[in-house]
């Protein structure tokens, strides 16, 4: 992890905050929290958890769907990145060391922005930080998750309320992602996905006694990287990028995918930049 890096990343930039509540139609997913205040927002469909108090029982009559009127709330300032500390985000060295570095420039930059920062890893030991520690975390943290990014957060600690919540992955699970992003975004104004990728995750190049190997339960998936496996491999893997860059657009969440090819500048002025703005 290069701290230098990171500064020189963070250098004349500051995190892209949202200018306010996202809006949704009756059954989306909609990004501001259910409040108390007196203006009303939105509506949307019930969860599980939520105030029935909030309950609009004419839409209920109407519809026959259990509708909430969702009023303004104050989003607490804090910025929650979920960090995915299973074993496969550290295939390679790189891409172990560039998940941490953007990882940590986005953290940087929202203390810098003023912001509470929490930082949730998900791994075999789930881990929390808040502040100056997320670095220190990031530092030290190991990737050796045996499960999937996605069950090692069942185990980590709540999520929180917050006005930006980041998730920082390689999203190479099987779970629906049109579930996982309606649940992260529910309690936060604004949700970003960052994809971090080694060049092999996109892009294997086989070879002689070459094998496809789960990287949390060293499963070997193919025997023998044929031509004909590794077009099949980029078939799925392209359909599964869709998949999550359809689920992130259903929310309003921002989707990127970097590659842990570049130096975490080279990131900060490419891929990140969708999420980064001049200071």
């Amino acid at each position: 992890m290069d701290l230098a890096a990171v500064e020189r990343a963070a250098a004349g930039r500051r995190l892209r905050l949202p200018k306010g509540p996202q809006r949704g139609k009756v059954g989306e997913v909609r990004s501001a929290s259910v409040g108390s205040s007196m203006e009303l927002h939105d509506f949307r469909l019930y969860h599980p958890g939520d105030d029935v108090r909030h309950l609009d029982w004419n839409a209920v009559a109407r519809t026959g769907e259990l509708v909430l009127r969702v009023r303004q709330d104050e989003v607490s300032p804090r910025l929650e990145v979920l960090f995915d500390a299973s074993k496969s985000m550290a295939v390679t060295p790189e891409k172990a060391a560039r998940a941490r570095e953007v990882a940590d420039l986005l953290a940087l930059l929202g203390r810098r922005a003023g912001l509470e920062v929490v930082l949730v890893a998900a791994g075999r030991s789930p881990r929390r930080a808040v502040g100056q520690e997320t670095r220190t975390l990031l530092q030290h943290l190991p990737l050796d998750g045996a499960e999937s990014f996605d069950v090692a957060l069942t185990r980590a600690p709540p999520l929180l309320p917050c006005g930006v919540r980041i998730v920082v992955s390689d999203f190479l699970f099987e779970s629906a992602p049109e579930k996982l992003t309606e649940r992260w975004v529910r309690t936060c104004s604004s949700l970003l996905l960052v994809q971090v990728l080694d060049a092999e995750d996109m892009d294997p190049t086989g070879g002689a006694g070459a094998r496809l190997i789960d990287a949390e339960n060293g499963d070997a998936l193919e025997r023998v990287l044929t031509p004909g496996v590794l077009d099949a491999y980029a078939e799925r893997f392209q359909s599964h990028q869709r998949l999550w860059e359809h689920a992130g657009a259903r929310v309003h969440a921002t989707f990127v995918s970097s590659s842990a090819a570049f130096t975490v500048e080279q990131l900060a002025a490419s891929t990140l930049a969708p999420l980064l703005e001049a200071a």
